[in-house]
C-alpha cells in the first residue's frame, strides 16, 4: 500500500523522467507535426516499458495494479481492430487508421457542453444528425431540471441524465438519424449510478451506443471509474476508454505528456477492454491543446499508436477561443491537420472556448470540423506540418486571452436550425481564406 502522493513522487514523476531520456523522446517546437517514424516507435517502445514499471494507481484502495510486459504485447496482438456502432442505416464499423491514410477519419460530431434548456438541445442535436458525414455524436448535458440545479449523486441527477438521452433521440429522429450511435459519457450523469440509471435500452444508450470511462490524470483510477467500467463490460456495451493527460502537470512537458498519453491507449485495451479510445493533452496552463506542445503530442502519439496497435482513437480538441469568432477556425482547422494526418481512426468537433460556457457550441463548428478533415485527409505530413506552422502564426500569441465568442442563441436559430446571416458570412470567408492556404474543400 501506498499514499497517491508517494505514487506521484517515487514512481511515476521518476519513471517518466528516466524513460524519456532513455527512449530519447524529445519535442521539436519547429515540426509541431513531425513524420519521424524512428521517433514514434521510440516513444511506443518507451510507453510500453513506462506502463511495466508503472502500473496504474487506485486510490479507493491505496494500490498500485501492476502490469508486465507480456500482458501488454499480448493485448495489442489479441485486439480485435474496432467496433460496430449504430442501428439500421446508421451501423457501422469503427476501424482504425494509418498515418496519411486516404480513408476519412470516422466523424464524431458534438460535444457534452451543458445546454441551457431542452429546446436548446434538441436543436443542436438535431443540426448535428443533419451532417451526412457524421457517424456518432454526443449529446449536450443537462445541469438544470425544472429549474432545479442537478446535484451529484441526487435523484435530480438520475433524472437528467436520462432526459439528456431522451432529448438527444427526439432530434435524432426529428432529422430522419434515429440509429446514428451516442459515443460520448453521459454528460449529465456525474457519478455511476448517473451512468447505470441511464444506460436501459429503451429510454436510455443502447448496446449499440458507447460509454466513455475516463482515467484519471495521471495514470490513476477510482471506484467510481471502476464501477461505471464492470456495469458497461457485464452488459456487453462498447467501453470507450478515455484519457486527457494534463501538459504541464505530473507527466511534465510534451515529451512526458506524449509517453503518458500512448501508455493510456495501451491501458484502455488491457484494463478497460475498450473497444475505442477518446484521447487529447490537456495544457496545465491554457485549458486548451491547440497550443504549438499540444499539436505535437497530438502528433507523435497518433504516429506512435496507430503504427504499432489496431486500437481506433478520436482525436479531441478544445479550442481557447468561442464560437462565431476566426480564430476558433483557425485552432480546429491545425487540430483536424495533426489528428487526421498522423493516423487517428476519428475525430470530435473541436470545443470551443475551453469547453467551460454553457450553449457555447452550435452546429456550425461541427459541419465545419468535418469538412475540413475530409478536405485534409491524406495529405503528406511535411506539407501538414507547414500548414500548421502557418495557423499558429495566425492565432498562439493569442490564446491567454482567446475571444469567448457568441453562445448558441445568439449566432443559431433554434426554431429553424440556421445559422445567422454574420455567423454563415464568416463561415464561408475563413472556408476561402484556408483554401488559399492550400486547403481543397470539395
Amino acid at each position: 500500500m501506498v499514499s497517491e502522493q508517494e505514487f506521484m513522487r517515487k514512481t511515476l514523476i521518476p519513471n517518466v523522467r528516466k524513460v524519456v531520456k532513455e527512449f530519447g523522446i524529445q519535442y521539436n517546437p519547429k515540426d509541431p507535426v513531425p513524420s519521424d517514424d524512428g521517433a514514434a516507435d521510440r516513444l511506443f517502445e518507451g510507453a510500453v516499458d513506462f506502463l511495466a514499471r508503472t502500473g496504474l494507481y487506485c486510490d479507493a484502495t491505496s494500490r498500485i495494479l501492476h502490469v508486465d510486459r507480456k500482458e501488454i504485447e499480448e493485448a495489442i496482438i489479441h485486439f480485435p481492430g474496432g467496433g460496430t456502432f449504430g442501428e439500421g442505416r446508421d451501423r457501422k464499423t469503427f476501424r482504425p487508421r494509418s498515418p496519411e491514410d486516404q480513408t476519412p477519419p470516422w466523424c464524431h460530431v458534438g460535444t457534452g457542453i451543458v445546454a441551457s434548456s431542452e429546446e436548446i438541445a434538441m436543436a443542436q442535436v438535431e443540426g448535428y444528425g443533419s451532417i451526412p458525414q457524421a457517424n456518432s455524436i454526443s449529446i449536450p448535458a443537462f445541469n438544470h431540471v425544472k429549474g432545479m440545479p442537478v446535484i451529484s449523486g441526487s435523484p435530480l441527477e438520475i433524472y437528467a441524465a436520462i432526459s439528456s438521452i431522451q432529448a438527444g433521440r427526439k432530434a435524432l429522429s426529428k432529422c430522419g438519424r434515429p440509429g446514428l450511435p451516442i459515443l460520448n459519457l453521459i454528460s449529465s450523469a456525474t457519478t455511476s449510478m448517473g451512468t447505470i440509471a441511464a444506460t436501459y435500452p429503451s429510454f436510455g444508450l443502447r448496446p449499440s451506443d458507447g460509454w466513455l470511462i475516463d482515467f484519471i490524470s495521471e495514470m490513476k483510477v477510482n471506484f467510481e471509474t471502476l464501477n461505471r467500467l464492470a456495469f458497461v463490460l457485464i452488459t456487453n456495451g462498447n467501453v470507450g476508454s478515455t484519457a486527457l493527460p494534463i501538459l504541464g502537470g505530473y507527466a511534465g512537458g510534451p515529451e512526458g505528456t506524449a509517453l503518458v498519453m500512448t501508455a493510456y491507449a495501451l491501458l484502455g485495451m488491457l484494463v478497460f477492454k475498450g473497444t475505442y479510445h477518446l484521447t487529447c493533452p490537456i495544457h496545465f496552463r491554457y485549458g486548451c491543446n491547440t497550443t504549438r506542445d499540444s499539436l505535437w503530442v497530438f502528433s507523435v502519439v497518433g504516429r506512435a499508436t496507430s503504427r504499432h496497435t489496431r486500437y481506433p482513437a478520436i482525436g479531441l480538441g478544445y479550442a481557447a477561443a468561442g464560437p462565431c469568432t476566426k480564430m476558433y477556425f483557425y485552432e480546429a482547422t491545425a487540430v483536424n491537420l495533426s489528428v487526421v494526418t498522423s493516423g487517428y481512426a476519428g475525430v470530435q468537433t473541436v470545443h470551443p472556448a475551453r469547453a467551460v460556457i454553457d450553449d457555447g457550441v452550435t452546429p456550425l463548428e461541427a459541419l465545419f470540423n468535418v469538412e475540413v478533415a475530409y478536405a485534409v485527409t491524406g495529405m503528406k505530413t511535411e506539407k501538414v506540418s507547414g500548414l500548421v506552422s502557418k495557423l499558429l502564426e495566425k492565432y498562439e500569441q493569442e490564446i491567454e486571452k482567446a475571444p469567448s465568442g457568441k453562445v448558441f442563441q445568439d449566432c443559431f436559430d433554434p426554431r429553424t436550425g440556421k445559422p445567422s446571416p454574420e455567423y454563415l458570412r464568416l463561415y464561408h470567408e475563413m472556408k476561402e481564406e484556408l483554401t488559399g492556404m492550400g486547403i481543397s474543400f470539395s
